[in-house]
């Protein structure tokens, strides 16, 4: 299942409700402190 991040706390320029669908991005992310700051949600399509 392909899933994008909806940021709930502000980061590297990311505001809040902005999502993140770049896979690579999403893989830094996850794999970051800034793990707490998104919400992972299944991707459309």
């Amino acid at each position: 299942m392909k899933i994008k991040l909806v940021v709930l706390k502000p980061f590297e320029g990311f505001r809040r409700g902005d999502t993140i669908v770049d896979e690579a991005k999403i893989a830094a992310v996850l794999a970051s402190a800034r793990a707490g700051s998104v919400v992972r949600v299944a991707a459309e399509g």
